[in-house]
């Protein structure tokens, strides 16, 4: 048996047995009542813009994760953008957010505007980790979110 450890923060770490864990769906693991998909384990190389890694999280039939917990942070693409309406923020499950922004954001710096959500830790805080950034200068990895298989 093949066994692939994740480690989402110091204090915890995952596996994914090969062939997945009978919840989820092959390469996809399952954490605290959902099922995420990492896309650095499918390839270390491939980063994506917030759009890209959004189409792609839909096409495995899942969205960008949602934070709602601190395990669920690290530098990657989110659900978070405000798009739609400048200044207000906004999880893909209509959530607004709030708080959790990094000191000074979100600011919409650059020409191009600042209108998607990113996680990066910090270790002077571990909640405040959120940032804006340009939906398309940034390549990132992500992290896709779905409900468990029935």
């Amino acid at each position: 048996m093949t066994v692939t450890f994740i480690s989402l923060d110091k204090k915890n770490l995952l596996f994914l047995p090969e062939g997945g864990c009978g919840k989820c769906l092959t390469h996809w693991i399952f954490y605290n009542s959902s099922c995420y998909f990492f896309s650095y384990l499918e390839s270390h190389k491939v980063k994506k813009n917030w759009p890209d890694s959004r189409a792609d999280c839909v096409s495995r039939g899942a969205d960008l994760v949602v934070i709602d917990n601190q395990e669920e942070q690290d530098a990657f693409w989110v659900g978070l953008t405000d798009s739609k309406a400048e200044g207000t923020w906004v999880w893909i499950n209509n959530v607004t957010e709030v708080e959790y922004w990094m000191d000074g954001e979100p600011n919409n710096m650059g020409q191009v505007g600042e209108d998607c959500g990113m996680v990066v830790y910090s270790s002077s805080n571990p909640w405040k980790t959120r940032f804006d950034a340009s939906c398309t200068e940034r390549q990132r990895n992500w992290i896709c979110e779905m409900m468990p298989l029935l």
